[in-house]
């Protein structure tokens, strides 16, 4: 009994210690999350002052002029923002097109049916359900973001029985006019901040990321400490990444085969930034001193990373960086990593120099853009997609017009916008929704109307309260994907609740309505997209990059059809459906981070695995394309019969090691893979005996399809090897995913 006064704590204690350190460990997490996402960087106060000054004058027209609708207007100024003005003025245009046809819809559907409360209540069911389906299957997203947000709008205000037909059709033509406007001072403001800061957002973004890496290489070579301003820089490209530049260079007006090749080259500069940080973490713990030969390929790895941003910043194709078939190995971690990564950044635009000619070759012919997509009558998931949205959107419609309350209106609205095809990426919208529904309607809208709005009497105290709000916003809109959703939603709260009416709001009641319609929607949301026709965003980011693999499977083998008009068709098809592909995987593997269970550990971790391959697989397709070009016009069968043999046997082995990457990546039975490098050495020993046996010079075509198959087998060698050595440590159980870096061993 003495020893009672000694005795260990009880389990329960433990499990409370656990709970507060678990707690603590989320908490220190979050605010170096945050930290992380809101720090500034170069271009980002441009973009926000652009999107924080066109919304605020949209403000002062709509208060001045009492325009309906004016939270359209202020809001469709975060969307618009493209990479130069010319794009944001053709983006602009088609917002205008899709609220126009909307607005037609809506004008004749209610005008017709509106007197029947049945033929009215299916019209509301038909609205919805064009609307989330034509936002699957309209080519250009922006059109059909536009057209659901005006049906989502002119629902809530057609049911309205307080004023009457006409001044309804009015506010309802209002609703797409005071969105041309927000495009029209957009615009405007796009085009002034241009002629004062001529740089682009775009062009920024590579050349800093490129000279902090260039810094983290000469400091390492000269055994110097990395300065503080750049430890801060690549800490945030690392967290960061590269998602709103791969954002600006698809929105851009550039053809798609340039946005295919840039896309590439951001991927591969977010990989460089990734592995430099790594490797600056490497250093940071080394004792050893570098050796002499380390420090001579840090500095010529330098230069090679200054020579390709310059040629970037010129507008001018990269020159291409020759490096042996096999790697050599280095003391220094993730060295050699960088060297492959920054020397496949030029193989992203083309192969080597007298394949340039034919970049305008049958493959690259300009054809019609179209309206719908490919698959947009033929994929049972859009349809899917629609059901799930018009039964999310109209259980909200049927509860608060069923127990007449209507400021819950917002509940459809948050149902469209959070719409996405996975578990993961609606969970993601919806938590960053409520988010911004909290801290945009609860914080800053209600908290406005508590402690600010009673003692402000003009229009010059709103404008900078709304000022702050939309720019806090911006900032936040400007963040990776992970956060950057929450700006616009913060923004749209404040602005639902602000901006409705043409007077200084202090009624608690308004902000209650809204806020609560947000919730409403969420948990439709929830129900239907969480719980009908439920897909896991892990398997389909599997499947996806599995099939994107086949895919290239079969555009290799295409390359040996007789027929090459037939091919030529259906390498296109091939070339489209793979860049989709890579959005796909995209956007699916940014969805894998908002799914919760026990396994989410092993998922996060295939995530990781297939991140890193992607760039590999995008530089690859773009050299694939090139040989494509080339072959297009001078096919192997001109070359002498032993040449044309090996290159066949070549393209051969690239499908069958394509496939087999698939089988990997599926968990199919993986038949044996060839050696690609092997296959690549056999084709330049033949064409070096070919031409040596005849004593004559070797010929440009066979030196040009030597440099096309070492392209090749360099990238996909050491991406098959990756890609092999990862499953087999998950099928040795390992757990987790094992990071072979090639030649780091």
């Amino acid at each position: 009994m003495a020893a009672e006064g000694h005795s260990l704590p009880s389990p329960s204690a433990a499990t409370v210690v656990a709970k507060t350190s678990a707690i603590d460990e989320a908490g220190t997490w979050f605010w170096n999350f945050l930290k992380t996402e809101l720090t500034p960087y170069p271009g980002r106060l441009w973009v926000v002052g652009r999107v924080t000054i066109a919304a605020t004058i949209v403000m002062v027209l709509v208060m001045t002029f009492q325009l309906p609708g004016g939270f359209l207007g202020a809001i469709f100024t975060l969307f618009l923002s493209r990479e130069n003005p010319t794009a944001t003025f053709r983006a602009g245009w088609k917002t205008i097109a899709g609220f126009s046809c909307a607005t037609i819809y809506t004008a004749v559907g209610v005008r017709l049916l509106l007197a029947d409360p049945l033929t009215h209540f299916l019209w509301v069911a038909l609205s919805l359900f064009l609307s989330f389906y034509f936002l699957r299957i309209i080519a250009d997203v922006g059109m059909g973001v536009a057209f659901g947000f005006m049906v989502s709008g002119a629902i809530s205000l057609w049911d309205e029985t307080t004023i009457n037909v006409n001044a309804r059709l009015e506010n309802t033509l209002w609703l797409a006019g005071v969105v041309a406007l927000g495009v029209v001072v957009t615009v405007v403001v796009e085009y002034v901040f241009r002629r004062v800061h001529p740089a682009t957002d775009l062009e920024e973004g590579i050349e800093e990321r490129l000279n902090t890496v260039e810094t983290v290489l000469r400091s390492a070579a000269a055994n110097q400490p990395l300065d503080g301003m750049t430890e801060k820089r690549l800490s945030l490209y690392a967290s960061v990444g590269t998602s709103r530049l791969r954002r600006l260079i698809l929105r851009s007006e550039f053809s798609p085969h340039f946005k295919a090749q840039m896309s590439t080259a951001i991927a591969l500069v977010g990989r460089v930034i990734d592995v430099a940080a790594s490797f600056r973490l490497a250093l940071t713990e080394r004792t050893q001193p570098i050796e002499e030969t380390d420090r001579e390929r840090l500095v010529r790895l330098a230069e090679r990373v200054s020579v390709v941003c310059r040629e970037l910043m010129e507008q001018q194709l990269p020159s291409r960086i020759p490096r042996p078939l096999h790697e050599q190995p280095s003391s220094l971690p993730f060295l050699p990593t960088m060297e492959r990564t920054v020397a496949l950044i030029p193989d992203a635009f083309a192969g080597s120099q007298s394949v340039q000619q034919f970049v305008t070759s049958p493959l690259e012919e300009q054809h019609p853009e179209h309206f719908f997509t490919v698959d947009a009558f033929t994929n049972p998931g859009h349809l899917q997609f629609a059901l799930r949205g018009t039964l999310a959107a109209m259980v909200c419609y049927c509860t608060y017009t069923a127990i007449d309350w209507p400021g819950l209106s917002t509940a459809v609205a948050t149902c469209f916008i959070t719409a996405l095809s996975t578990i993961g990426s609606s969970r993601q919208k919806q938590i960053l929704r409520l988010g911004g529904a909290i801290v945009g309607g609860i914080l800053f809208g209600m908290g406005a109307q508590v402690f600010v709005l009673p003692y402000l009497d003009t229009i010059a105290g709103f404008t900078v309260l709304f000022a702050v709000v939309t720019a806090i916003s911006a900032w936040i809109g400007t963040a990776s994907a992970r956060l950057s959703y929450l700006g616009v939603q913060l923004a749209l709260a404040f602005y639902l609740i602000n901006l409705q009416e043409f007077t200084i709001q202090t009624s608690l009641s308004i902000a209650r309505d809204r806020v609560f319609g947000v919730l409403l929607g969420l948990m439709s949301m929830w129900l239907f997209f969480d719980r009908l026709w439920v897909r896991n965003a892990l398997d389909e980011m599997q499947a996806i990059f599995a099939r994107n693999l086949e895919l290239f499977a079969e555009l290799a083998e295409e390359l040996l059809e007789q027929d090459q008009v037939k091919a030529i068709k259906r390498i296109r098809q091939l070339r489209d459906q793979i860049n989709d592909g890579f959005g796909a995987v995209k956007a699916q593997a940014d969805a894998i981070l908002f799914e919760f269970g026990p396994e989410r550990q092993r998922k996060l971790q295939i995530r990781d695995d297939v991140r890193r391959w992607q760039p590999s697989i995008r530089t690859l397709l773009l050299v694939q394309i090139t040989a494509v070009q080339y072959l297009a016009q001078k096919p192997l069968t001109d070359l002498p019969e032993p040449i044309a043999e090996v290159g066949i046997a070549f393209e051969k082995d690239v499908a069958r090691v394509m496939r087999a990457m698939a089988s990997e990546v599926s968990g199919k039975p993986v038949e044996a893979a060839p050696d690609i490098r092997v296959s690549a050495t056999r084709v330049q020993q033949e064409i070096q005996n070919y031409y040596l046996s005849l004593g004559v010079v070797v010929a440009a075509q066979a030196s040009d399809l030597v440099g096309l198959t070492e392209s090749l087998a360099t990238i996909l060698g050491p991406l098959y090897e990756d890609i092999r050595d990862t499953f087999a440590a998950h099928d040795r159980g390992l757990g987790g995913h094992v990071q072979l870096q090639h030649g780091e061993a």
